[in-house]
């Protein structure tokens, strides 16, 4: 895939989540997710907590990416119902589709305790 290729797939990615149409990501059925405040989930449990963030994102502002072959790092801002959350999030593509997502943030906007 191309470099262009690859920052679709993410930005897809992301804009359905920020629209809240999750059945649109370009994910592989295995994904896996990782967050400060989860472990790593994979499958329905990594798709229920996409559901849980899509709930609480009005918007995503996409500053920066960094791809290097099948990898992606992305450097957004979450519009959350706690206000602005800085992210840095790593994503792995696999033929055309993403199969891991980390996402590195200070949790403590999310949880209340700035």
């Amino acid at each position: 895939m191309s470099r262009g290729e690859t920052v679709a797939v993410v930005e897809s990615f992301l804009n359905c989540l920020a629209s809240k149409e999750l059945h649109r990501m370009p994910i592989e059925p295995d994904l896996t997710v990782e967050s400060p405040l989860i472990p790593k989930l994979s499958g329905q449990a990594a798709m229920e907590y996409l559901k849980a963030v899509a709930a609480g994102v009005n918007g995503i502002q996409i500053f920066q990416h960094i791809v290097e072959g099948d990898h992606v790092a992305t450097f957004l801002e979450e519009e959350t119902i706690n206000g602005p959350v800085p992210i840095f999030a790593k994503f792995q593509i696999e033929s055309g589709r993403i199969r891991d997502v980390r996402v590195f943030y200070d949790p403590r906007r999310i949880l209340g305790s700035t």
